[in-house]
């Protein structure tokens, strides 16, 4: 099942390639919300300093502190986009997420007018939607701290280093499950949404919940399944980016290349994750 629904969803994603377009220009352009003004920032401190030749290579700790301590600006500057840049990006995230969904889950091709109208038409709904699993979402993070009270009721306030040690590994683990689990029973409720056109956003996100729970294996499984790729292609990216560092016009623009190529691979990874998860939901509910 999990198997067939990476194969559906794979199909459905290359065919409205224009989804991932979409995707991956949205991110391109929030991206340059943060880029451009803190290049205005270091040109001007490169400048000062004739320290530009260091940008090209890998990360210079020396220049960042340098950087920390002589441009009051810079921290001014990471603050606002600290707290404005996820903000924006998780919303406009929210607002395609409803027009790909919808294309997705009535096997439509990619149009303007369906999928700009029900990007307009589920936002509201996505964004009650999110405020009503607020709750949900402070359950799931408080797994690891569980897991650190039981720590400390077996073990007692100052246990033997491994267990330290492998309790900081089971909170690391516990975690990642808790973000999978979250964004897993959202992602259901938004589905759900979509499919039955529900207006009852409480209702929306008890159904999503117990449909992942109901069939755990199958919708954790994909999740984790997707999650793994995803690591995989960014554990394949990291070491080509850190050999594109020199300061030579060439290298310069083959990593740029690279990038964007990662990307607009991790935005059809996103939209395989959406067409593979409705699939897990039709199949499930149609049982």
């Amino acid at each position: 099942m999990i198997l067939a629904s990476l194969k559906s969803a794979i199909q459905k994603t290359f065919a409205n390639k224009r989804l991932i377009l979409i995707f991956y220009l949205t991110n391109l352009i929030l991206g340059l919300i943060v880029i451009l003004p803190l290049r205005a920032i270091i040109d001007e401190f490169v400048g000062y300093r004739l320290m530009g030749a260091k940008l090209a290579d890998r990360l210079d700790m020396d220049f960042l502190f340098e950087l920390l301590l002589h441009k009051d600006s810079f921290l001014d500057v990471m603050r606002g986009l600290i707290l404005f840049v996820p903000a924006v990006y998780w919303l406009f995230l929210l607002f395609l997420s409803g027009g790909a969904l919808a294309i997705f889950a009535h096997n439509e091709k990619y149009s303007s007018p369906i999928f700009w109208g029900n990007c307009g038409r589920f936002f509201g709904r996505f964004i009650r939607l999110a405020i009503w699993s607020l709750p949900l979402l402070a359950v799931f993070f408080a797994l690891p701290l569980l897991a650190k009270a039981l720590q400390r009721l077996f073990f007692g306030s100052d246990p033997y280093q491994y267990i330290t040690y492998w309790g900081r590994w089971l909170q690391l683990g516990l975690g990642f499950v808790s973000f999978l689990l979250f964004g897993m029973v959202l992602d259901y409720a938004r589905i759900h949404t979509v499919l039955t056109d529900e207006r009852n956003m409480r209702t929306s996100l008890w159904r999503g919940f117990r449909f992942a729970f109901e069939n755990f294996k199958r919708t954790f499984g994909f999740a984790a399944l997707l999650f793994v790729i995803g690591g995989s292609i960014l554990a394949i990216y990291n070491p080509v980016a850190n050999l594109l560092a020199a300061p030579a016009v060439v290298i310069v623009a083959l990593l740029f290349f690279t990038q964007q190529f990662y990307m607009i691979l991790r935005m059809g990874l996103r939209l395989t994750l959406y067409a593979g998860q409705i699939h897990l939901y039709k199949t499930g509910t149609s049982n």
